[in-house]
């Protein structure tokens, strides 16, 4: 198991946009959809990259200045993500917003790791989720902000590059939730990824190449657009106090900067090709012929779902007929706003939805398309029209704070954006990982790496239930 001295940090650099960057601040006040994912714990992604024969050398003197170089010129396209999260330390002090100011800068870790094994770590087998924390940098708060005044001050974004060396390279990515969701940060990492794989390849270093990757499609960070009609922001705000406090006990609303704790999970990767999600759809339909929904989606949750359901007895948890099991899951929804939001507005459009099944139904013979059934009624009953968006949006922070959280299987991550195509020069990922997912309870989903169509689900579990649900998983698509 790796310990926090697992890496050697090499350099802690502080990345701002170039000095000719066209804004000099910005501030984007927390919308309601924003405001929802303010107490909630750093996103953590990590994305590894097979490199032999990369020598410590040539990393320091060649590869980081490109990574620097095109990281500066990134952000001045993404100018938020080198600023912080200012929330005053009272409501009379103002309101939460993400704040950028001329000089604020983006933390970048440049570390070494010599002490884990690298094929170790992109294996798809069950490995210690502890052993990749290291490779994870922190957000680190404080609390004065940039004017002097008392408030919480959070950076949004923090990286890591981490070099194993003549075996690859790692980068760490921590963000806060609630300066934009995944596709966000996605959009973010395909721009620096792209100009930097060009910087190497062709051994230019032009600024002006930067603008020519999001000429196209600039991130769009108008917020006016979002309509706060039934005061959801500081509804949002006032339950997340209230969420912390009962799940945590502590008298702080703070959550973004408390590094990752020790546990007994491990993490493993499955990856559900194309032949079987169709045949796995194919299922469904013989079984309940008048789905209102179905989906790639549907089928793999309601899959991994009754999976997670029916393992805990084989890892010998006993669990009632008639105790409930919860599905979350968000749902993109800028092209159903009222007037609908442009592709690449930049910060958070989700709505929630939730279901919820009796256990004895979902461990049953039926229960694969009863779960596809319940999550594809969520989504249509959701989706249907602009007025179920967000028709019941006060109860979402209360509903799971009355529930088992041993029994909420919730989903992150999207094979929308896949992390398999960001080519930092170094070609394909050798391996993607969603991190939080550690703490979370979620499980993740992306694509593959080997083919299109095929779709990689991560999960984090106790080692018992891992092995019982590698069992259940992997005996269920073999008979399909």
């Amino acid at each position: 198991m790796a310990t926090p001295d697992a890496v050697t940090v090499l350099k802690h650099s502080l990345v701002s946009p170039p000095s000719s960057a066209a804004a000099t601040e910005m501030s984007l006040p927390l919308t309601f959809l924003d405001m929802r994912w303010s107490h909630i714990s750093p996103i953590q992604r990590l994305v590894l990259y097979q490199v032999p024969q990369l020598s410590r050398a040539h990393f320091i003197e060649h590869i980081i200045p490109k990574l620097e170089h095109s990281l500066s010129l990134t952000l001045q396209h993404f100018l938020p993500l080198a600023g912080n999260l200012i929330v005053p330390s009272n409501s009379n002090s103002g309101t939460p917003e993400i704040r950028y100011k001329n000089g604020s800068s983006l933390a970048l870790i440049i570390a070494e790791c010599t002490t884990i094994d690298f094929n170790y770590l992109t294996a798809n087998h069950a490995r210690n989720c502890c052993d990749f924390h290291p490779l994870i940098p922190e957000l680190k708060p404080s609390n004065e902000d940039d004017s002097g005044s008392t408030a919480r001050t959070t950076p949004v974004l923090a990286l890591q590059v981490t070099l194993f060396p003549d075996c690859g390279v790692s980068i760490g990515i921590s963000n806060l939730h609630t300066v934009g969701d995944a596709g966000c940060i996605f959009g973010f990492m395909k721009t620096w990824a792209a100009l930097c794989s060009k910087f190497l390849e062709d051994n230019i270093d032009r600024d002006d190449v930067a603008a020519t990757l999001v000429s196209d499609s600039p991130p769009c960070y108008d917020r006016t657009m979002i309509k706060d009609t039934k005061g959801l922001s500081s509804i949002f705000w006032d339950q997340g106090v209230v969420f912390i406090k009962l799940f945590q006990n502590e008298s702080s609303t703070d959550t973004t900067a408390k590094p990752m704790t020790k546990t007994d999970k491990v993490r493993r990767s499955f990856v559900i090709s194309r032949n079987n999600i169709e045949k796995l759809k194919r299922l469904a339909l013989q079984k309940r012929p008048q789905l209102v929904h179905l989906s790639s989606f549907t089928v793999i949750c309601a899959h991994v779902w009754t999976c997670l359901v029916k393992c805990r007895g084989p890892s010998g948890e006993h669990v009632d007929d008639e105790e409930v099991e919860y599905f979350c899951c968000t749902a993109d929804c800028r092209g159903r706003m009222d007037p609908p939001l442009p592709s690449n507005y930049f910060g958070n459009c989700q709505t929630v939805i939730r279901k919820n099944e009796k256990n004895g139904k979902l461990i049953g013979e039926e229960g694969f398309p009863i779960a596809v059934e319940s999550i594809g009624e969520g989504i249509h009953q959701r989706l249907k029209n602009n007025d179920s968006l967000f028709d019941d949006a006060d109860t979402w922070l209360p509903g799971i704070a009355g529930i088992n959280l041993d029994r909420l299987v919730s989903v992150a991550g999207s094979p929308r954006y896949n992390y398999y195509n960001l080519d930092f020069g170094w070609g394909k990922p050798k391996k993607f990982e969603f991190i939080s997912i550690d703490t979370s309870g979620a499980i993740s989903l992306s694509g593959s790496r080997e083919t299109d169509g095929d779709i990689e689900v991560g999960l984090a579990l106790s080692k018992p239930r891992m092995d019982a649900f590698a069992v259940i998983f992997n005996d269920r698509l073999n008979s399909l």
